[in-house]
């Protein structure tokens, strides 16, 4: 199969958007109100969760002939990574980001991403393991998104207004991987995160959605 160089389009996807693209930058960022300890980890958290999407996504469509991972990456990852890095520098917090692609701060993300790159690549799998784990991506993409905006104190409606259109993106994406796996197997999608099963089931039951920048 052949091989691709694996993040030679980053710098230049940096400036692409797309569904969940950048964010907007309208909203008022209520930096008269700090930011709460909870805000701040959740802002450095998604910043390395976006980059972790974004450079799992690349290195397996750079191993595979899937170009949904490239799609992805490029039109939607990439910008949602900047998103965080701009709130960051927005709120004057310090960036978490190594540099380095496939390699975090975060320890506990640092682990999920060689769990799931195992998952995706390697000697004996196929299209739909790695399909699989792009979904699972997304499911817990969703439920930690979640988790974060429900820390956002009232006063920051633009971190509010960002995690929303990273949700939306997040939908999308999940319907994308969805929609293959589907194609392969001829069964429906069991949710990989039960406690996110219906939240999924509605998501998938849905139409692809017009998200905001």
């Amino acid at each position: 199969m052949k091989k691709r160089n694996i993040f030679m389009v980053l710098g230049f996807a940096a400036v692409v958007t797309a569904c969940g693209g950048g964010g907007s930058t309208t909203a008022d960022p209520g930096l008269s109100t700090p930011l709460s300890a909870e805000e701040i980890a959740g802002l450095k958290y998604m910043r390395e969760e976006e980059e972790l999407a974004r450079d799992l996504y690349m290195t397996i469509f750079n191993n595979t002939s899937l170009t949904v991972f490239q799609s992805i990456s490029l039109n939607s990852e990439v910008a949602h990574a900047q998103s965080m890095l701009n709130l960051l520098n927005t709120y004057g917090e310090a960036d978490p980001s190594t540099g380095n692609p496939a390699t975090y701060s975060d320890a506990n993300l640092q682990t999920l991403y060689d769990t799931l790159i195992a998952s995706a690549m390697g000697a004996g799998k196929v299209d739909l393991d790695a399909l699989m784990v792009g979904a699972k991506v997304e499911e817990v993409d969703i439920e930690d998104i979640n988790a974060k905006k429900a820390q956002v104190q009232p006063a920051h409606a633009l971190i509010t207004q960002t995690y929303d259109t990273l949700l939306c993106g997040s939908r999308n994406h999940l319907r994308s991987f969805v929609s293959q796996i589907k194609a392969i197997t001829g069964t429906a999608y069991t949710p990989q995160i039960p406690a996110l099963a219906t939240e999924v089931n509605t998501i998938l039951a849905g139409v692809r959605e017009q998200c905001g920048r």
